[in-house]
């Protein structure tokens, strides 16, 4: 926060000390019957909201945004465009998009003689307590659990998830038999997650094939519970081998890596199969009879074609995106 500080206390100096022409001024007036804008500027936080710039004076006015640096649609709107005298013009603020964009945006307000300005500022969006930021994509520490929920812990593996439905079924030990609701066939659907398929809690989504590959290539490397402090072992994903080595439960966000729990799946009977390796599901299929999947093992074994694709019948564990845009 304290970046943002500096940032509107620089703003505040340099409007207050601007020209005096009509058109740059940034004005406070304490007559309410002469026009005039309040505040001179608006912090925001990455969540957004709804802020207040007061109108006051007698006068016809205009308002419009303008000067806006970001490329995302609509991130500020205004309640009132038009108006006569004292008037409170609703500011409504989207969440940010970004990591590393400070959103801002003038607000104009004119009369035929004068014309006002206040400047939105708008603060990036900040890494939660359970996310890490690779190759531009924000990854959740945890699994998927029940749709729309995570686990309570990074080293368990939630439920299992076969390609594009959205049924989840229980993990187990290798050979635990299949749950009543397993189903005794599987229509195939298509190459694509559909997004009201997909059981990531809101805001997130499953990763594609490709993203899951690009975290494979930067490194994966199996850890033991000895090292980590996790019930099990599995794969550090997303950092170098001689980084993983040194990851534990209490620092996966500050080394920017991922833990996934020894898992296996459950295979086209509903059986835990392949209970030695660490399966993750993916959001786009190789083929049309098989689906996303990642598969690692503690021999250096790595797949994300062939049979380790997973046909779709097969259930994993999930390990979710965040749903965000890149903005210029």
């Amino acid at each position: 926060m304290n970046h943002m500080k500096y940032l509107l206390g620089a703003v505040l100096t340099l409007l207050t000390l601007g020209g005096c022409g009509n058109d740059s001024n940034y004005v406070i007036e304490n007559n309410p019957n002469e026009f005039a804008i309040y505040p001179i500027a608006i912090p925001v936080d990455a969540d957004g909201g709804t802020y207040e710039l007061k109108v006051t004076g007698n006068e016809a006015w205009t308002a419009e945004l303008t000067n806006s640096n970001s490329s995302a649609a609509n991130w500020c709107r205004l309640s009132e465009t038009a108006g006569t005298g004292a008037k409170v013009i609703t500011i409504t603020v989207k969440p940010s998009t970004s990591f590393v964009k400070l959103r801002s945006v003038i607000v104009n307000v004119s009369t035929g003689t004068k014309k006002l300005k206040s400047k939105v500022l708008q603060e990036t969006m900040v890494l939660g307590e359970d996310e890490v930021l690779i190759n531009g994509l924000v990854w959740s520490t945890k699994n998927i659990d029940a749709p729309g929920t995570f686990t309570s812990s990074p080293d368990d593996p939630g439920m299992y998830y076969q390609f594009n439905r959205k049924i989840g079924y229980p993990d187990g030990p290798q050979g635990d038999p299949a749950p009543a609701n397993w189903p005794t066939d599987y229509t195939n659907d298509g190459n694509n997650w559909l997004p009201e398929n997909d059981p990531s809690p809101e805001g997130w989504r499953v990763p594609t094939t490709a993203e899951m590959v690009a975290l494979w290539a930067i490194g994966a490397t199996w850890v033991f519970p000895e090292q980590t402090g996790f019930k099990t072992g599995g794969l550090i994903i997303g950092v170098p081998e001689a980084t993983a080595k040194r990851a534990t439960k209490d620092n996966l966000k500050q080394l920017g890596c991922l833990f996934l729990p020894q898992s296996g799946w459950r295979n086209e009977f509903g059986v835990v199969d392949r209970g030695w390796l660490c399966a993750v599901r993916s959001g786009t299929s190789l083929s049309n009879t098989h689906g996303g999947m990642s598969l690692g093992d503690i021999g250096g074994y790595r797949d994300t074609w062939g049979w380790g694709d997973g046909h779709k019948v097969r259930a994993a564990m999930i390990r979710p995106v965040k749903n965000i845009q890149v903005e210029d």
